[in-house]
């Protein structure tokens, strides 16, 4: 299926980007293509924003979270996305100290009345109104901890792996995704053009 009725034009091209360059094997061991994907809505351009630390990079989270807020939509329908269950509880401890209750999300239902904060393995098969990819800096995302002591044809199929969490991260955006990093922009993290 190459028409996406669920996320934007713009968040599907920026998720795709995530995979450019990437070869993939379908469940059929076939090469699987990721181009001629097309979506039937139309919305905002993702958001792209590098600052120089964890502290700048937790305003942004909470101005973002506000801004969100301050539409009326449903707070559940809002959800920051993280690499690691760590990086979780700072984000929400961070966002708290900023006045920005965020529902810490491990197992289990989501809840109703607050936005959400979660790791991206937790995010599949949920979708969200809008997104933040929170730390997809350049030491975050390939994680390091992961490819570390790899041959190179695990490592290979590890950073793979890591695309694909991403990407399926990108994909949970209905409408607004966002991406924040501190620091070197994450690699996998594509532009926009």
């Amino acid at each position: 299926m190459t028409l996406n009725y669920r996320t934007t034009a713009e968040n599907l091209a920026f998720a795709v980007g995530i995979l450019s360059g990437a070869e993939f094997v379908d469940m059929e061991d076939a090469d699987a293509v990721s181009t001629g994907y097309r979506s039937a809505r139309r919305g905002p351009a993702p958001i792209l924003h590098g600052v120089p630390d964890l502290r700048a990079e937790l305003d942004m989270a909470a101005r973002l979270v506000s801004e969100w807020l301050g539409t009326g939509a449903a707070p559940e329908t809002m959800a920051v996305l993280v690499r690691d269950a760590r990086v979780r509880d700072i984000v929400s401890r961070g966002l708290r100290d900023r006045g920005v209750r965020m529902l810490e999300v491990d197992s289990g239902e989501l809840g109703t009345g607050l936005p959400v904060v979660m790791t991206m393995h937790r995010a599949k098969g949920t979708e969200f109104l809008n997104v933040l990819l929170f730390g997809v800096s350049a030491s975050a995302l390939p994680s390091q901890a992961v490819l570390s002591g790899l041959s190179d044809i695990e490592r290979d199929d590890a950073l793979l792996r890591e695309r694909s969490l991403l990407y399926v991260a990108a994909t949970r955006a209905r409408d607004q995704l966002a991406c924040t990093w501190s620091g070197p922009r994450s690699p996998l993290v594509p532009l926009l053009s």
